[in-house]
């Protein structure tokens, strides 16, 4: 309530450290449409040792100040957080990087991909199956890398004249190409997290938030 009505005023109230799910949330979602709408977050995460789970990392962040749009109001949000990097690509799709993140899933390539109708129109379910096809290639090729483990909290959507929808197949696409397909369909902000665990296997977490 404090940081909303400093904002109200136009004053930026001083950073605080959330989780960068909250972050994107109450920070960056707001001022999404100003900058196109499609956002990617990718971060470096944390695996509890002897957990097949990964924690979301914590930021500095703040409210940006009042009449700041597009690139520069997200740069302000993470402003005094070293670790947090915004870029914007010629696509148009905002970029947020925080810390070092490993990007061996964001590169894998998978041969076929396809998408059932719930998952064609329903961003969250399109994102976990894009974690599960991925997870799987990792399984059939030996990588050294796996889906962490997932909770799928979600209304599915049917098919819907008009409506943004994904198509039914994708054929030799990378993971990376797939997340900035479901960003730019559904003008939403689609999240990617990575940790190592102590025998070397990389997790990944992948999940969506609607946009503004």
């Amino acid at each position: 309530m404090l940081a909303f009505a400093l904002t109200i005023l136009g004053i930026v109230s001083a950073p605080a450290n959330i989780g960068i799910g909250s972050a994107v949330v109450d920070y960056v979602r707001p001022v999404l449409k100003s900058v196109g709408g499609a956002a990617r977050v990718n971060y470096a995460g944390i695996c509890p040792a002897g957990e097949n789970r990964l924690l979301l990392p914590t930021v500095d962040a703040q409210p940006a100040s009042q009449g700041t749009t597009g690139i520069a109001a997200v740069r302000q949000i993470f402003r005094d957080d070293p670790q947090v990097t915004v870029t914007q690509d010629q696509s148009g799709i905002l970029r947020i990087t925080i810390g070092t993140v490993s990007t061996i899933v964001l590169q894998t390539r998978i041969p076929s991909l396809t998408l059932g109708p719930a998952a064609q129109y329903t961003p969250k379910d399109a994102v976990y199956a894009i974690a599960i096809s991925a997870n799987n290639y990792a399984k059939a090729h030996r990588l050294n890398f796996g889906i962490a483990a997932t909770v799928l909290d979600v209304i599915e959507r049917g098919p819907s004249n008009g409506a943004p929808h994904l198509p039914k197949l994708m054929q030799n696409v990378t993971v990376d190409e797939a997340l900035d397909s479901l960003a730019r369909t559904f003008n939403g902000i689609v999240l990617y997290g990575t940790c190592k665990m102590p025998d070397g296997k990389e997790l990944f977490r992948l999940d969506y938030i609607y946009g503004s």
